[in-house]
């Protein structure tokens, strides 16, 4: 997706990264990180819109949109054969310390080879993981079997396909044996006319921008036309990893001003829609992140923006599987600028949340992560100083551990594109 969001400039030395580990404003000591550890090795070599995961066995799995600049070619000193097409996708077996190419079905990495734009990686309960990477035309699908932190590619393909002219930002989610969502972003709700939707798919199914494309058998075959959720904008899906569980739900803006919420209790073969409030966005959209606790409460974060510019991260909270809902502003250190953000849910219960905030009159911005107990106070600390928001998002994980994991991107000083980097609470 093109970065849509303005840049803050750099200002002189003050573009230094710092590593000092200090507690938001206002705020009790937060969680200490490790120092930020730069993923995009290669000088030429950018990145942006950074995604994290880290499934079960404990493997960390990055991914981020290339650089513009060698968007159809980069070059990839990890790779075998020194080039990547694919969006990087990188792993690590020893809980962050290391990263390298994730493995293909050869030594020849062939999936590099698959034309991506931007994708977003998910893992299921029988140590699959999935990735869904945008060619703008299509999307690619790759799938990954890890076996204690050994990961072994098992299938890749150049093509879902899907029905839908345009996939823009696509979104996957799995659970259970196999159970794969991927979440394709037309764009607009109108250029889509075969998206299924009406009787038999549920009253939260119609033409929308996101269409809900369903697999049961690890992502081998999909529903080639999707069914629609109406009236949908900036959306994000999450899965209830509970054993059995069939459910699935996706919060969405309407690009104008209401929140919904879809829910499917049947693995996504219909969907019931429920509003959940009205949103504030100043003009600017965001996409909101979402996540279902192990005790089953729906959580989505939104980045609100008034007219006057004033920013709250507004938590809204489910106890009833997504029908109704509560919301409060958590942002811990209020009054300036928040630039991304991102929250998640651990497998132990544990609320996490990573945003850039810019203190009133800054020109940079602080990278803060943090958690807290559900219906508690965050206490966060600082990942990196003066960053220049960049991009349109970047994401959080944890891993079975409790670590909270960051992925986001720094401008290069003077030099055109951005270098993704990682770091983990200690």
């Amino acid at each position: 997706m093109p970065r849509t969001r303005p840049l803050f400039a750099l200002v002189g030395a003050a573009a230094a990264v710092s590593l000092a580990l200090v507690a938001a404003p206002g705020q009790a000591s937060g969680p200490g990180f490790t120092a930020p550890q730069r993923l995009t090795v290669d000088p030429e070599a950018g990145g942006y819109e950074p995604g994290v995961i880290v499934d079960p066995a404990g493997t960390v799995l990055v991914t981020a949109h290339k650089e513009n600049t060698t968007l159809a070619l980069s070059p990839d000193s990890r790779s075998t054969t020194k080039i990547r097409s694919m969006s990087w996708v990188w792993y690590s077996k020893d809980g962050g310390k290391t990263f390298s190419d994730t493995p293909g079905l050869t030594p020849l990495m062939e999936q590099n080879l698959e034309f991506g734009d931007e994708g977003d990686l998910a893992y299921d309960a029988t140590g699959h993981v999935y990735f869904i990477d945008t060619n703008v035309a299509d999307v690619t699908f790759s799938r990954w079997k890890d076996t204690n932190r050994n990961l072994v590619m098992e299938t890749t393909r150049p093509a879902l396909p899907a029905g839908e002219p345009v996939d823009d930002r696509p979104w996957v989610a799995a659970h259970g044996d196999g159970v794969v969502l991927y979440a394709g972003n037309e764009g607009d709700n109108q250029t889509y006319p075969l998206q299924q939707g009406g009787e038999g798919f549920g009253d939260g199914s119609g033409p929308g921008r996101y269409t809900i494309y369903m697999s049961y058998n690890h992502g081998d075959s999909f529903d080639n036309r999707g069914v629609g959720l109406k009236d949908s904008g900036w959306c994000r899906p999450a899965a209830d990893k509970r054993k059995g569980s069939k459910v699935f739900f996706v919060g969405c803006t309407n690009d104008a001003g209401t929140m919904y919420s879809f829910v499917s209790i049947n693995d996504g073969k219909s969907w019931s829609r429920y509003t959940m409030g009205k949103y504030k966005h100043g003009g600017v959209q965001d996409f909101p992140s979402t996540a279902i606790a192990p005790d089953g409460t729906f959580y989505l974060m939104y980045n609100e923006k008034d007219a006057d510019g004033q920013d709250a991260l507004m938590l809204y909270t489910s106890k009833d599987r997504g029908r109704h809902w509560s919301k409060k502003n958590i942002l811990p250190n209020p009054g300036g600028k928040v630039g991304y953000d991102w929250f998640e849910v651990s497998p132990k219960g544990t609320l996490g949340i990573g945003y850039g905030y810019a203190p009133e009159g800054s020109k940079t911005y602080n990278i803060y992560a943090g958690t807290a107990r559900p219906g508690g106070h965050f206490t966060t600390g600082i990942v990196d100083r003066n960053v220049p928001p960049h991009g349109d998002f970047f994401q959080i994980a944890f891993g079975p551990d409790n670590k909270l994991h960051i992925v986001w991107e720094v401008q290069r000083d003077g030099i055109l594109g951005s270098d993704i980097y990682y770091a983990h609470s200690k």
